[in-house]
């Protein structure tokens, strides 16, 4: 017997383990992390609207809210809302530690999203950072799925089409000094009458 011998009956086979994207094992690339954040975004956002169409809260003819929204908050539908905002924040976590992963650096910075002002450049790492190339002590590279590219690219452009229409409304408002609240709209428009 050849210790060298590399034939898989003498050496340990590694079993292959599948990438479960919901758990903090293993790396996120920066596409796939924006496409999984835009997911769960997503996720919750449907699953909001439908616990309060559901419980009532909400009312999609009039778009508004019921006027009994903190009672009902307080009950059974409360605890619906509880629960999606702690998968949310779960599932966000999850996100951050995978991406922390890639980078080479322990999930437990994490922890730093705790801390006002470090949060914001702590997003900043985790959006602009560049992965380790090859394997790293968290594993291999994950290849990023079609559908992560797609909808990371789909928030990408929107979070550009969302701050160039908030940097026109506050372009128009120092244009302009402000904009007209309703009531003086309504005072200009009935003077003629």
């Amino acid at each position: 017997m050849n210790p060298h011998d590399d034939s898989s009956f003498f050496s340990r086979v590694q079993p292959a383990r599948s990438d479960n994207p919901l758990s903090p094992e293993g790396r996120f690339g920066r596409l796939s992390s924006i496409g999984w954040y835009g997911f769960v975004h997503l996720i919750a956002f449907f699953a909001t609207i439908a616990l309060s169409l559901t419980m009532g809260i909400f009312n999609f003819h009039t778009l508004s809210m019921d006027n009994q929204f903190v009672n009902t908050l307080t009950g059974i539908a409360g605890l619906g809302f509880v629960a999606i905002l702690v998968l949310y924040i779960y599932f966000l976590i999850v996100i951050s530690i995978r991406r922390l992963h890639d980078l080479n650096r322990s999930g437990w910075l994490t922890l730093l999203f705790l801390l006002p002002l470090v949060n914001i450049f702590m997003g900043l790492y985790l959006l602009l950072g560049s992965g380790t190339k090859g394997s790293n002590k968290y594993g291999l590279p994950r290849e990023t799925l079609v559908w992560e590219k797609i909808l990371a690219w789909l928030m990408i452009i929107l979070a550009v089409l969302s701050f160039l229409a908030s940097g026109s409304m506050i372009s128009y408002q120092f244009g302009t000094g402000e904009l007209e609240v309703p009531p003086q709209v309504i005072q200009k428009g009935t003077q003629y009458f």
